[in-house]
């Protein structure tokens, strides 16, 4: 078996739910926003995946404390993911990169029932 980027759901204590995209380093890359269902957050993947290949979907943005991240935009323009924080834009290209050639192919763990 080879080494493949993740997207797992998981479950807040507040019973919502959200999808992140975990390089195969145990990174988390990508987070999806947060969904009131386990439906929801199952087509917020969907959501994702069918956006996040066209690089004209990821916004560049500077945090207040000077790192680096982006968004991706779904088809109304409003954000449907956010990447971790980069520390130069570098990095923060090599992120979109990733995550648009492996979100086709990330499988997805569903560990919203994990104790």
């Amino acid at each position: 078996m080879f080494d493949m980027e993740i997207f797992v759901i998981h479950k807040q204590s507040d019973e919502h739910y959200y999808a992140a995209l975990r390089a195969n380093n145990g990174r988390i890359i990508l987070k999806g926003k947060d969904c009131s269902n386990l439906s929801e957050c199952k087509y917020s993947i969907d959501s994702i995946r069918s956006n996040a290949t066209d690089y004209s979907n990821f916004e560049l943005l500077t945090a207040n404390d000077g790192k680096y991240y982006f968004r991706v935009k779904g088809s109304g323009g409003d954000e449907i993911a956010r990447s971790e924080n980069f520390e130069d834009t570098t990095l923060r290209y090599e992120g979109i990169v990733l995550v648009r050639r492996t979100i086709p192919y990330a499988i997805v763990d569903d560990q919203s029932f994990a104790v």
